[in-house]
Formats: structure tokens, C-alpha cells, sequence
């Protein structure tokens, strides 16, 4: 995996969402890397990490994770941040590596009740996000073009997202069907339930009050654990963008609190 690293001490991981690059994270996010190792990936697929013609199931990506982690030989049991689809892989690693995970900050979560209800939810938000945003023909004609034309698919990406960041829109291009369509199957519009109850790490989820991807009702649900905070802020999905001071602030201030420090 592509990765930007920076800083020295205990590490920090954060996670793109779907369609992402680590440069979703910007400059004011290495504010974390003042006293802590900062290592921000392309997930495996996407941006410049390497993007195999399949394998893209919510454990290859924990594996990818894995295998970069060992490659750094950091020794210490980490923090996570993520945005979107990138808390479910957050998440997922936290139940798979529970020593080793001291906390989990996520934006945005895409987390339902069942996997039918992610479809439901996806589709509900319209026909172009049915079209587009669904695995489904159309979906994938648009990918494919996508691929074989992404110079000037980044340039009608700075196009139509005009309210993101230039390098953020132009990074959106940067996956394949195979990892768009494989990611997005298995890892959001799959049962997350079974081993998400399983998980004691703390977590602590903020959704925007505005964000359509987000199920508001099913993450308050999963806040009355006692392992899980969740906040309401105002706004849209990508508020980690738009409010990218305050979200690093956040991550520090969960990482110093005595529950996020024991492992």
C-alpha cells in the first residue's frame, strides 16, 4: 500500500472512504503528527496503492493494513480514524486485533442494521445514487470509461465537485470497477452486526446532521453500548473536509483520554 508517514512515537492510522486517497487528509491533520507516528494509506484499490484485479472483501483489506503495518515495524498498538467506509474497515480491524487497537475515531459511518437495509438505505437517497453509487450496469459503464479515460475523468471530477478540495476530486477517479464495485459489495452492503457486537475497543462516531449516507437512527442504537460515543455535528458527509481543524483537535482529545490509553 501507498502510504504518507510522518512524525515518531505512538502510531496513528487514518482511513480514507470509498473513492479516497490519503489526500483526503490534508495538511491539517499532520498537526497529529507532532507527537505521534502519522501514517495515512491509500486502501488497497484506491489512489496509488496497487490495485489487483480482485480481493477486495473487508479482510483482504485488513490484510493490506497488516502487511504495510509490518512493513513499518512500529512495535505499539495503534489509533484509528477513518471516514465512511474506512470506519467499517477501522472497525473490522479493531475486532480482529483487539490488543492492538487503543481507539477508534470514526466520520461519517455507513453502518446499518442489516445488509438490506444498506441497499435500502443507498437507494433511498435517489435514482442517481441508485445508478450511480450501486453496484449495477450502468455503474459499471461509467467505472470502466472512468478507467480508461481518468485523465480527463479527473479533470470533469474538479468539474462537478466543485465545493472539494482540487487534489481530493481528482484522486476520486483513482480506483478500478474491481475495487469500487468489490468494496463497496463487501464491505458496506454486507451484515457488519455479528462481529461489530464483539467489538470492546472504544469507539467514538460522528455523524453530520446532514449527511445523507448515515443511518442516524441505527447509529444512536449502537451508542447506547458502553463502548461507543456517537456526536451530532452540523452538516454533510464530508465534514472532515470542511471542518478539518476541529476533527484533528477531536482525534487528539480522544487519544489522550484514559479509556482510548489503556491497552
Amino acid at each position: 500500500m501507498f502510504a504518507r508517514v510522518r512524525g515518531s512515537g505512538p502510531p496513528i492510522v487514518l482511513l480514507h472512504g470509498l473513492t479516497g486517497s490519503n489526500r483526503y487528509w490534508g495538511a491539517a491533520y499532520d498537526r497529529l503528527a507532532t507527537d505521534h507516528t502519522l501514517i495515512v494509506p491509500d486502501l488497497l484499490g484506491f489512489g496509488r496503492s496497487p490495485k489487483p484485479d480482485t480481493g477486495y472483501g473487508l479482510d483482504d483489506h485488513i490484510d493490506a493494513i497488516d502487511a504495510l503495518l509490518a512493513e513499518l515495524n512500529l512495535g505499539s498498538p495503534i489509533h484509528l480514524g477513518a471516514h465512511s467506509i474506512g470506519t467499517v474497515i477501522a472497525l473490522r480491524y479493531a475486532h480482529r486485533h483487539p490488543g492492538d487497537v487503543r481507539g477508534v475515531v470514526g466520520f461519517g459511518p455507513p453502518l446499518f442494521p442489516a445488509a438490506a437495509a444498506a441497499r435500502a438505505h443507498l437507494g433511498a437517497m435517489g435514482p442517481m445514487a441508485t445508478l450511480f453509487t450501486l453496484p449495477g450496469p450502468v455503474t459499471e459503464r461509467a467505472c470502466r470509461w472512468v478507467c480508461d479515460h481518468r485523465a480527463l475523468s479527473a479533470r470533469v471530477a474538479r468539474w462537478t465537485h466543485p465545493s472539494l478540495p482540487r487534489v481530493v476530486a481528482e484522486d476520486s477517479v483513482q480506483h478500478t470497477w474491481p475495487s469500487y464495485s468489490q468494496t463497496l459489495t463487501d464491505v458496506l452492503l454486507t451484515e457488519h452486526g455479528p462481529w461489530l457486537d464483539q467489538v470492546r475497543t472504544p469507539i467514538h462516531l460522528v455523524a453530520g446532521t446532514h449527511d445523507r449516507v448515515v443511518e442516524l437512527d441505527h447509529l444512536r442504537t449502537l451508542a447506547r453500548r458502553s463502548n461507543i460515543e456517537l456526536e451530532l455535528w452540523p452538516g454533510d458527509h464530508h465534514l472532515p473536509l470542511r471542518e478539518a481543524e476541529h476533527f484533528a483537535a477531536l482525534i487528539e482529545d480522544r487519544i489522550r483520554r484514559p479509556d482510548a490509553t489503556e491497552a
